[in-house]
């Protein structure tokens, strides 16, 4: 968790927290768990998840998809 390089990420504001934070690259986004590490004072435990390789679709998540049609 240490060795992650967030420089070139923005954070994402829909999901910010003191725990749980997702970070925006240009291809990639990070989804970091610190939440559980910090209550049982296990820092090893912190995670991160990277998804590398998106498209546009896939950093634009669902905040402007339409209503599906019927």
């Amino acid at each position: 968790m240490d060795d992650l390089e967030l420089g070139g990420f923005e954070a994402v504001p829909e999901v910010a927290g003191l725990a749980d934070t997702w970070w925006r690259g240009t291809d990639s986004l990070i989804a970091v768990y610190r939440g559980e590490a910090e209550i049982m004072d296990a820092p090893r435990c912190q995670t991160a998840t990277i998804y590398a390789g998106l498209d546009a679709w896939g950093l634009r998540g669902l905040d402007d998809i339409g209503t599906p049609s019927k």
